[in-house]
């Protein structure tokens, strides 16, 4: 939480400010789009042994690869997609994405966009920069994204990504010797979306990338496979719900990943509708086999996105350590 407080106090402000700009004197799309193959295995990947562990990380959907505790890969990927869909229309490509650092002639860039907590190790022959250590940070995020196809050097030299970018596509299906440049979806692509708050209310910098890779998910079982339950009252409901063979087998998440439906819940992004018997923890109170197993079934709140992240999250995680309400991944 201390990290967290340093980067409120921090960067945070600025990075959301220049999002807030992008968007506004860009084409100002309303979400997001990001292609369902980032998010969502098109085959299914297999069962699992072991619910806490789930597919070998090489087999997983390209975002459920980049949770990492530290790593920026995830945050940098989906503001570059942000970027990309501020400054072109539906189907075009980008043709020259930010640089890392701002210049006279490109003020917006990379750097700018992303909030980190980059320490600075004091003075001493040895010692960078606060600067210098994120632009070590955004550079290697960019250097993960080109392995992964997802971006390449604008010079054609693997490693040069700090002379520019072009952005490929994110369904990760370019080689080096064919490569697929980055175009808004269209229309009739399977695409999901993520709310434009995401990005100019700062939600992207303050969740973790288990959050994030959890929510995208999320917003794939709303949009293609989610029910309509209608209340007492007249009134209906959208909720989704993932079974485990489906979580791991298509969207790469172990259980670890899954349960950051409680944060998601106390920030009041989710809610989440539980079985009257069935716990936290997914076992069942008075158990037999002939039990019919629900899931927990899964609302988006309205707005959830409409609210600062650093206004939300910081009461919220107080009230977690002085109530030990629930725990939280580290990712």
């Amino acid at each position: 939480m201390d990290q967290l407080a340093n980067l409120m106090g921090g960067e945070l402000p600025d990075a959301i400010k220049k999002a807030r700009e992008i968007h506004e004197w860009g084409k100002k799309p309303q979400v997001v789009r990001v292609r369902r193959s980032f998010v969502r295995l098109e085959k299914f990947g297999g069962m699992v042994e072991d619910e806490r562990k789930p597919l070998p990380r090489s087999e997983r959907p390209l975002s459920a690869q980049m949770i990492t505790p530290k790593g920026l890969t995830l945050r940098q990927h989906l503001l570059m997609l942000f970027a990309a869909q501020c400054e072109v229309p539906v189907a075009k490509d980008w043709r020259e994405p930010y640089p890392i650092e701002p210049t006279a002639q490109e003020p917006d860039s990379w750097l700018g966009l992303m909030a980190t907590i980059a320490k600075y190790d004091g003075p001493g022959v040895q010692a960078a920069s606060v600067r210098t250590n994120k632009v070590r940070q955004i550079t290697q995020a960019m250097k993960t994204l080109e392995k992964m196809r997802l971006l390449q050097s604008s010079t054609g030299v693997r490693g040069q990504v700090r002379r520019g970018v072009l952005l490929l596509c994110e369904n990760g299906k370019s080689t080096d010797a064919a490569s697929i440049p980055y175009t808004v979806p269209a229309d009739d692509e399977a695409f999901l979306e993520i709310p434009i708050g995401f990005f100019t209310h700062g939600w992207v910098h303050v969740l973790t990338t288990s959050e994030i890779a959890a929510l995208l998910m999320w917003f794939d079982v709303m949009k293609f496979n989610s029910q309509l339950a209608r209340g007492e009252n007249g009134t209906s409901t959208t909720y989704g719900f993932v079974l485990s063979d489906v979580r791991h087998g298509r969207y790469g998440l172990g259980r670890d990943a899954y349960e950051t439906h409680k944060p998601l819940e106390a920030f009041k992004i989710l809610d989440v509708h539980r079985p009257d018997k069935r716990h936290d923890d997914g076992k069942w109170a008075d158990y037999n086999e002939g039990s019919r197993l629900i899931c927990h079934r899964v609302e988006l709140l309205d707005g959830a996105f409409d609210r600062n992240a650093d206004e939300v999250v910081m009461p919220v995680l107080k009230r977690r350590d002085a109530t030990n309400e629930w725990g939280r991944p580290l990712k």
